[in-house]
């Protein structure tokens, strides 16, 4: 398997250098640029081709060894690359975008610069700004490590190791401790067994920096919500140290108390359940699939009831058929589970769904406008309507597509959710948006490229000649309400 590792533009950029008689700002250095550019974008046009792994199924132990091994290191190369591009796509916002103040603001251009990273990469926002930090990292300040990367002698996780143990370490010190990380690194360390070294490395060199990366840290704590599959979801919790550890064994403990007074669950099971009771009110305890409640009846003062939106016809809502419900935010879950929270639930809105194409006509019959209006954009939105934003509707914010002050009206078909991130980058004008079709947003990136985003359910707004539907008729849907109206919505008129 042969490889070439030069692509177009590697070798482009010694004619627009500052040196030489042609160097200066006059027209032959513009000329010099023009030229360099020339020579670029003819190498993207060639910037295809393939790479052939040929006879796979002949290839012996060594040879399979050999050719995954040249595989991982060309691999660690692309990243290696992607780091340099990306690095210069931050340099590209902080140094060409002014913002209203006139002046640079390189914490929002490093914002708009991962934004946009994101949307080409297709991966979330924090995965991007997290990669453009390390890759500024890289080629500011640890060169030698991309050069390892470069060359195939890291992975990508021994290089975010060597950037992580490498932080708060003085500057004239830094590239001294670099190398010697390296030299653990490359030593046949896997990426764990590395980093579990370069920490006892970085703490036994400079135990100072100890408290002030963990106060850091700190900052960092969060509950992270992450959606799994079969009705399941994870959730997770960034805490000290010393109390994650003190919740876990608190919950083990209670685990095996239960055990031992003759429970038949796991400990696994028992330490979710428990967790589960703790956080919950008693009502709202599981007693499905052969789970009891722990003992105690213990309560919390913390607990909170919001909203939670279940789809569900009206034939599974009384037990005439075993269609999957939905779950608004995480998708279908089992008609026993949406049976069990429509019982459970405080309020009920219904929902009307047409029997063939499945379209919501419509969310709720109440007279205040502010939340029918609000729910029936929560049905149609689902989440964040930017590219690539998860962030659930309940906790974003609405806005007018085109702006009040211009001449937006306040209807479905100018309104979508947005998260408080996303909502200032169109306000401030950073991405645009427009709504072609009602329920379709299309984006316009700083980097003028386009991105279209869809709703998550399809939403008819003024179907023709559709009765009123009885409060349980078919394509009824139970939901828990109590979130608030948000402000400045109060007398908006419903899209029905």
């Amino acid at each position: 398997m042969d490889q070439d590792r030069t692509f177009p533009g590697n070798e482009a950029g010694g004619d627009d250098g500052g040196g030489g008689a042609d160097g200066g700002c006059g027209g032959a250095g513009a000329t010099a640029a023009q030229r360099s550019r020339s020579v670029f974008d003819a190498g993207l046009d060639s910037f295809t081709g393939s790479l052939v792994l040929q006879g796979v199924e002949i290839l012996d132990q060594d040879q399979a060894g050999v050719v995954l091994t040249r595989l991982d290191q060309l691999g660690r190369w692309v990243q290696a690359q992607q780091a340099k591009v990306l690095h210069r796509i931050e340099g590209i916002f902080r140094d060409e975008m002014f913002f209203a103040s006139g002046k640079l603001e390189p914490g929002l251009a490093f914002s708009l610069a991962a934004e946009e990273a994101a949307t080409i990469l297709g991966v979330p926002t924090g995965t991007a700004a997290m990669r453009m930090n390390e890759a500024g990292t890289l080629c500011d300040t640890h060169s030698a490590t991309l050069a390892k990367l470069e060359s195939g002698a890291l992975s990508y996780g021994h290089v975010q190791a060597v950037l992580d143990q490498s932080q708060n370490i003085p500057a004239g010190e830094l590239p001294g401790f670099e190398a010697e990380l390296l030299a653990v690194a490359v030593a046949g360390q896997t990426g764990s067994q590395f980093r579990v070294k370069a920490r006892r490395l970085r703490e036994n060199k400079y135990p100072e920096t100890i408290q002030k990366r963990q106060r850091t840290a700190f900052e960092k704590r969060r509950v992270v919500l992450d959606p799994g599959c079969d009705g399941m979801s994870w959730l997770s919790a960034f805490l000290p140290a010393e109390k994650a550890q003190a919740i876990f064994t608190q919950l083990s403990k209670a685990a095996r108390g239960e055990q031992s007074a003759g429970d038949p669950r796991m400990v696994d099971q028992l330490r979710a359940d428990i967790l589960e009771d703790l956080l919950l009110d008693h009502d709202d305890r599981d007693t499905s699939c052969g789970k009891t409640p722990s003992g105690g009846g213990k309560t919390n003062s913390n607990r909170a009831r919001g909203e939670i939106l279940v789809l569900i016809n009206a034939e599974t809502l009384f037990g005439a058929d075993e269609q999957p419900a939905e779950l608004h935010g995480y998708g279908p879950i089992s008609p026993e589970t949406a049976r069990r929270m429509a019982r459970e639930a405080a309020k009920w809105t219904p929902v009307e769904r047409d029997p063939e194409t499945e379209e919501i006509l419509r969310v709720g019959r109440r007279r205040k406008i502010p939340a029918g209006l609000q729910r029936w954009l929560r049905a149609r939105d689902g989440t964040c309507r930017f590219p690539g934003c998860r962030s659930n509707a309940v906790i974003s914010e609405i806005d007018h597509t085109r702006p009040w002050a211009q001449g937006g009206k306040t209807d479905h078909d100018n309104l979508e959710h947005l998260c408080r991130r996303h909502h200032m980058f169109k306000t401030e004008g950073f991405w645009k948006a427009c709504q072609p079709e009602a329920g379709i947003i299309e984006w316009t990136s700083p980097g003028g490229r386009t991105y279209r985003t869809d709703p998550h359910l399809a939403l008819v707004s003024k179907p023709p000649g559709i009765p009123k539907p009885p409060a349980t008729a078919p394509g009824s849907a139970p939901a828990p309400v109590g979130s608030p109206v948000p402000e400045g919505y109060e007398s908006d008129p419903p899209p029905f």
